[in-house]
């Protein structure tokens, strides 16, 4: 069975021309990220899979597909280790 990266239910997002900045409402911690990662943050929320939402920021800033994704793996692990964003099966 395939997995999706999304939204916690913990999480409360708001998004600005800045960037995004994020609330664990349990734990009351912040985190924020520039307008890249508001984009990706936007594709999980859309639930767009990681690929496209990496074909999107690689067109966008004309960088190669493999980079965008590489950064997007990461980023998304960083948030996966803050309790952002978890693993669930597709519906």
């Amino acid at each position: 069975m395939a997995t999706n990266i999304g939204p916690t239910k913990d999480v409360a997002a708001s998004i600005h021309d800045d960037g995004v900045v994020l609330l664990h409402t349990v734990k009351g911690r912040l985190f924020a990220s520039n307008h890249t990662g508001a984009r990706i943050w936007q594709g999980l929320e859309q639930r767009l899979p990681v690929e496209t939402i990496a074909a999107e920021i690689s067109r966008e800033y004309r960088i190669p597909h493999q980079t965008a994704l590489d950064h997007i793996v990461r980023f998304l692990a960083e948030l996966e280790g803050q309790r952002l964003v978890e693993r669930r099966a597709d519906e």
